[in-house]
């Protein structure tokens, strides 16, 4: 990544954002310079994952506007958090590279890769935000909005997923994914949007499983430095498996 691109993202991405209307400018204008500047244009990994980020945010806040959650204070919380951890990466990478999480580090080091096709780039972003920051945002939002009825949370949380199978097949075209191509409800579309929901039912609970454990631990902070460190190794081998994948059939 250019030095000077670096620079200019980095502070496209401060200050941390306090509200989703926020987070969706800096997303919008991240995307939009990424493109602007990289000899990849649109298919230049960071403008790829952000594409999607932006997407998704947007989708899944209107059409949580009309579900009446029991906790809309934790959630809205959530989703800043959960930005703000992906804008912190940006910074860090932009201060100092080896001072990044690794696991973002992958799609940051190769995001002008000719051979990495928009899809892979995508999927190489929703893991490090999901199977790395996801778990550490939820600490950061009960330490704001203490989880008083975890259950209430939970459920609030899982009906999330939900969105996500909604938005799932429109997401999956955008990218062009490898059953796409198919016709809308045909076996193979069917099949695709089945099994990523999957996924995202299962990472999701595997984030909640692991802050929940952070919170309950006897020594939080180490609990919480334990996690990093472990949940960043993870994605990182997951991310190099992504990015050179002959195809990502979801």
């Amino acid at each position: 990544m250019a030095a000077g691109s670096t620079q200019k993202l980095a502070q496209l991405a401060t200050p941390d954002p306090g509200s989703i209307p926020e987070v969706l400018d800096r997303l919008g204008k991240i995307r939009d310079y990424a493109a602007e500047t990289s000899l990849r244009g649109e298919n230049d990994g960071i403008a790829c994952f952000t594409k999607l980020y932006h997407i998704i945010t947007k989708n899944v806040g209107d059409t949580a506007d009309a579900h009446g959650f029991a906790d809309p204070d934790f959630l809205i919380r959530l989703d800043i958090e959960f930005a703000i951890r992906h804008f912190r990466a940006l910074q860090a990478y932009a201060k100092d590279m080896d001072s990044a999480p690794r696991c973002w580090r992958v799609l940051f080091d190769h995001r002008s890769d000719l051979d990495v096709q928009p899809v892979q780039y995508a999927a190489v972003g929703v893991n490090a935000h999901v199977n790395y920051d996801l778990a550490l945002a939820l600490i950061a939002t009960w330490e704001k909005v203490p989880p008083v009825d975890r259950r209430r949370q939970l459920k609030d949380y899982r009906r999330i997923n939900d969105i996500f199978a909604q938005e799932m097949d429109g997401l999956r075209e955008t990218f062009d994914s490898l059953l796409s191509s198919g016709e809308d409800g045909d076996l193979w579309d069917r099949l695709a949007n089945r099994a990523s929901d999957l996924l995202i039912r299962f990472t999701r609970d595997l984030a909640w499983d692991e802050a929940t454990d952070i919170w309950d631990a006897k020594d939080r902070e180490r609990a919480l430095a334990r996690s990093d460190r472990k949940l960043d190794a993870t994605a990182e081998i997951m991310a190099l498996g992504l990015l050179h994948a002959p195809f990502l059939p979801v």
